[in-house]
């Protein structure tokens, strides 16, 4: 009976251990299709297990479903085993963290800030995983670094590029929720129109969230009534009002985060792009070739993680000047000649 006992309480813990994140809904893995072999005495590298915990779905067409895109591109790239958790609540971070930590992930990465306070508490138990927040610019030996797309430089580029284009001498930039990587990117947009013309008149405002298209679509048709001619909105969903009302009062919109030109082809003249695929796959590379560091990565127009989209239908409509002011701004950002903190 003893023996019988020992025998069902050892199930019984392995059952847990294999429950690994809990009852979080959305949760996924796979394996890749052409995973190196394990066998460290060939001298092959071990094959990757790579967790992605998310704060929305990654059918939302933006943060979630880029960095899914990202993760997806490493399980081909390397044939990683991967998995992810949708929607993962505040409360549920430090129990999805331990659950993958449990399993003998090698990458654990939480998508976004709001990441950080968990990743922190969990690294410290588990020091041979290595975690990963984005959008942050925390770390922790020996195991917990951040990584992030400089949206302050995104930012910039947006704003040089209004003031290249606008005649009345004021643009406008609106931001979702005030967090961190949105705030950035409306205070980067100012800098780079003052870049341009320090007398530019920016106008900023934040809706307060990032589906609300209506608030979006207000705020930026207030900005026009105070003369905006060209616009920028770094609001996920919301921002798709942003753009309905540049495109009803017939004034120029900025796109952001992706290539939203095919929204409003009239309208988007140009988008400054923040790559989340491009950042998941540096801190996969960083992995596989044991280069990891525990501390602050900064992606921008060097790495490929901010970069401009095509001019589209307004390629021939764009002074050339222009476009060769905005190419050379770029390949100063890119060659480190650029430093936007000096504007204000």
């Amino acid at each position: 009976m003893k023996k019988w006992m020992v025998i069902l309480v050892a199930a019984a813990l392995l059952a847990v251990l294999s429950a690994g994140c809990g009852s979080n809904s959305g949760s996924n893995s796979s394996t890749g299709s052409q995973a190196p072999s394990t066998g460290e005495a060939s001298g092959e590298k071990k094959q990757l297990k790579i967790a992605l915990l998310l704060p929305g779905p990654i059918n939302d067409m933006g943060w979630n479903a880029s960095a899914y895109e990202g993760l997806k591109q490493a399980e081909e790239k390397y044939g990683a085993s991967v998995a992810y958790v949708e929607n993962v609540a505040q409360s549920d971070m430090e129990e999805n963290f331990r659950g993958f930590a449990l399993q003998g992930y090698d990458l654990i990465i939480g998508h976004g800030f709001q990441f950080g306070d968990a990743a922190m508490k969990v690294a410290s138990q588990f020091p041979n995983v290595k975690f990963v927040v984005t959008s942050s610019n925390i770390s922790q030996a020996p195991n917990l670094a951040s990584v992030n797309i400089d949206n302050e430089m995104q930012g910039f580029v947006m704003g040089a590029v209004a003031a290249l284009l606008t005649k009345s001498g004021t643009v406008g930039a609106i931001g979702g929720e005030q967090i961190p990587p949105i705030v950035g990117s409306v205070e980067g947009f100012e800098k780079g129109a003052k870049y341009i013309n320090p007398h530019i008149e920016v106008l900023t405002a934040y809706t307060g969230n990032f589906n609300d298209v209506n608030k979006a679509k207000e705020t930026a048709l207030a900005m026009i009534a105070q003369g905006a001619d060209i616009i920028m909105a770094n609001a996920n969903q919301a921002g798709l009002g942003s753009i309905q009302a540049c495109q009803e009062k017939k004034v120029l919109a900025i796109g952001s985060n992706m290539d939203q030109n095919p929204i409003a082809p009239d309208t988007v003249v140009v988008s400054v792009i923040k790559s989340v695929p491009v950042l998941i796959s540096y801190v996969v590379d960083l992995i596989y070739n044991n280069e990891f560091e525990a501390k602050f990565y900064n992606l921008g127009v060097k790495e490929g993680a901010v970069y401009l989209s095509p001019w589209h239908g307004f390629e021939d409509k764009i002074p050339q000047d222009v476009k060769d002011r905005v190419a050379g701004i770029l390949k100063d950002l890119e060659e480190g000649k650029l430093d936007i903190q000096q504007y204000k």
